[in-house]
């Protein structure tokens, strides 16, 4: 950089030195100032042509003009700022085939939107998934190519979720998992993977439970009609008589799992469904379920403190609504030592969402536990909860009953100070007065 300088500089000297020289000795100043300079800027306008004609003619390093001092410098720069840029893009399109051939490579379903919504990018896979082929169908409006609403919705952002679930159009008997994601410049990346298998595993696994079930009830009933019978039996040993009252115990509770386990079975099956259900009279079905819980369960054990919004009306399953109250009541009695006070309260939330809380003062729950409460069988206490003769399925009840409502469960509690259930629908579901 300073030769080329160095050499213009030298060129402006020279110019100046010809100027006086030839103005000292002619005496003629005009010619001797316009004379060298012209010779300059001529030369000077040669070179800016070349580098014009240089650059149009795409800048290439094989037709560079030849020149020196500062334009030769300004030729290398622009070469070496064209090498760097070759470089970047080499690197760029390296990183651009790598990535669409990692993600062509996925099992998954994967197509890139726009903001208009029309197909960007898309994998092979999308075409056994969706029937969508990346030649045929690129700049096409994915919902004018599957038309299915929960897609629209999708796609829109009228959706409550960010997934759904839904039958390939190529294949009825495939079952997809379509998931939306905002990227990039309001972009939206959505993906479609097969659950089949999952759903067919879910559904045997269903039925094996159902006809478990169904098979196993009646040597229950019957083992469970001789127990009653040696119970009453006065001519049995008194040795035994603890043993078939703990026998008949036993086949008791497996009665009960057995129809817990139906219960959720056929739950299960229903889904959600946004009609279900009649007008139910919540305030009044809240207010005989505790009167029975005092006479039945807790027998002047536990204080139950009732808050309820008598105009607060719900349309829901009223068996499912019935078996969801007593579930919570049940927990809250069984969970809570004697003497302690039960909440039981039915109002409109912050959310403006009816809500059925419950509240008790037991033992509280470890946070690590709270999430897994309401899987199948699962039991913070084991030995406790067969003690009070839990069967580890009452709150997965409740869950699926709400989520058949459109509803959720809200759990709070704290080790040592008690336990709050809190069962939400819906606003949609409230009823009219």
């Amino acid at each position: 950089m300073n030769n080329a300088w160095t050499v213009e500089f030298s060129r402006i000297v020279a110019v100046i030195a010809a100027v006086l020289l030839f103005g000292l000795a002619s005496g003629y100043w005009v010619a001797a100032i316009l004379l060298p300079t012209g010779i300059y800027v001529g030369w000077t306008l040669v070179q800016i042509r070349g580098f014009e004609r240089w650059i149009r003619l795409g800048a290439k390093t094989k037709l560079a003009p030849d020149s020196s001092g500062i334009w030769e410098l300004i030729v290398q720069h622009i070469y070496r700022i064209q090498k760097k840029d070759r470089e970047r893009k080499s690197r760029l399109t390296d990183m651009a085939q790598r990535f669409e051939a990692t993600i062509s490579a996925l099992p998954e379903a994967t197509i890139v939107l726009n903001l208009q919504l029309e197909i960007e990018w898309v994998n092979d896979a999308a075409k056994e998934a969706l029937g969508i082929e990346k030649e045929r169908d690129l700049g096409q409006r994915l919902d004018n190519l599957v038309r299915i609403p929960q897609l629209t919705e999708l796609l829109e952002g009228n959706s409550a979720s960010r997934q759904f679930e839904m039958q390939s159009p190529v294949d009825q008997q495939k079952t997809l998992v379509l998931t939306s994601t905002d990227f990039g410049n309001q972009q939206k990346l959505i993906t479609a993977r097969d659950i089949s298998q999952r759903i067919a595993v879910q559904k045997l696994r269903k039925a094996f439970i159902a006809n478990a079930s169904h098979e196993l009830r009646t040597p229950l009933t019957v083992i469970s009609g001789y127990l009653e019978m040696l119970e009453l039996d006065d001519e049995i040993p008194k040795g035994l008589k603890e043993q078939v009252a703990n026998a008949s115990h036993q086949a008791f509770r497996m009665k009960k799992i057995l129809d817990d386990l139906l219960t959720l079975s056929k739950l299960e099956e229903k889904g959600h469904n946004r009609n279900i259900g009649e007008n139910l009279d919540v305030p009044q079905l809240l207010r005989q379920q505790v009167i029975d819980f005092e006479k039945t369960r807790a027998k002047g054990t536990h204080q139950f403190s009732v808050e309820i919004d008598e105009s607060l009306k719900l349309k829901a399953v009223e068996s499912e609504f019935f078996s969801l109250c007593q579930n919570l009541l049940s927990n809250a009695v069984k969970y809570s030592p004697d003497g302690s006070s039960i909440g039981v309260c039915w109002q409109i939330s912050e959310n403006g969402n009816p809500c059925l809380s419950v509240s008790d003062n037991g033992e509280g729950i470890a946070p690590e536990h709270v999430s897994r409460l309401t899987e199948r069988f699962f039991r913070v206490n084991v030995s406790r909860s067969r003690q009070v003769g839990g069967t580890g399925l009452g709150l997965s009840i409740v869950k699926h009953i709400l989520e058949n409502h459109g509803g959720h469960l809200h759990i709070q509690s704290e080790l040592g100070r008690g336990s709050k259930f809190t069962a939400c629908f819906p606003d949609y579901r409230i009823v009219a007065n």
